[in-house]
């Protein structure tokens, strides 16, 4: 478990609605403002009408939004939003060893083009090298985190590559990046994107690593990192 202290300067609002993939509408101060939201999932157990939310002012010549949207918390639950975070987050728990089996492995490159896919991480320990991807997950229910909350193609691509590369000999992974507390495991919404787990199963056959973490945002201005948690399962 690890301790990340976020530097930007929150300020808190309320959830409104959302006006497309990328822009949502908030009340902060009073007064109604549009903020930008970093994630293209459905978001249906998080983006709630009157939920409180937690922005990062954000002003530049040419921009739409006001705000970057951070976080949500809805029924007491702090759900981070930002699907950027979870590769901030993914790279401190490489640096720091928090995740037993990629121990003393260090991340060597971001946005790594493979064939016509772009993954998110290569690691490498001496010569051994290791390719990431990792999946920002909101979506729980009943305490069950679930990937993905809309069906996904980038992500069938994603798994197709880490597959093909580990029937090339190389190490490759997935990393299940759980962005709230109230998850007790995770597994693939087969409901939603039947295919996506067909093939995840396909790639944990052909030797594809599945790791997860969560996320735990506190309003303080921290994050709370617990790696190799919730446990994951197809079932």
């Amino acid at each position: 478990m690890a301790l990340i202290r976020l530097h930007e300067k929150f300020e808190r609002g309320v959830f409104l609605r959302r006006l497309n993939r990328f822009l949502v509408e908030v009340e902060v101060h009073g007064k109604t403002a549009l903020a930008h939201l970093a994630n293209s999932g459905r978001l249906l157990t998080v983006l709630v009408p009157n939920a409180e939310v937690y922005l990062v002012r954000r002003q530049r010549i040419g921009r739409k939004s006001g705000y970057d949207l951070f976080a949500v918390q809805h029924s007491h639950v702090p759900i981070i939003v930002d699907t950027r975070y979870s590769s901030v987050a993914a790279r401190t728990s490489v640096q720091k060893g928090l995740i037993k089996s990629l121990k003393s492995y260090r991340v060597v490159k971001e946005n790594v083009k493979v064939n016509n896919s772009l993954l998110d991480m290569l690691l490498q320990r001496d010569n051994h090298k290791f390719f990431l991807e990792i999946k920002c997950v909101t979506h729980v229910e009943e305490k069950v985190a679930m990937f993905p909350d809309a069906p996904t193609k980038r992500g069938r691509k994603h798994v197709n590559t880490l597959t093909r590369l580990a029937e090339q000999g190389y190490d490759s992974g997935i990393l299940f990046s759980v962005q709230r507390p109230d998850a007790e495991k995770i597994r693939p919404y087969r409901e939603m994107d039947p295919l996506f787990e067909q093939l995840l199963r396909k790639a944990v056959k052909k030797g594809v690593k599945i790791f997860t973490e969560m996320l735990v945002f506190k309003p303080s201005g921290m994050v709370e990192i617990k790696t190799d948690f919730p446990p994951f399962s197809f079932v």
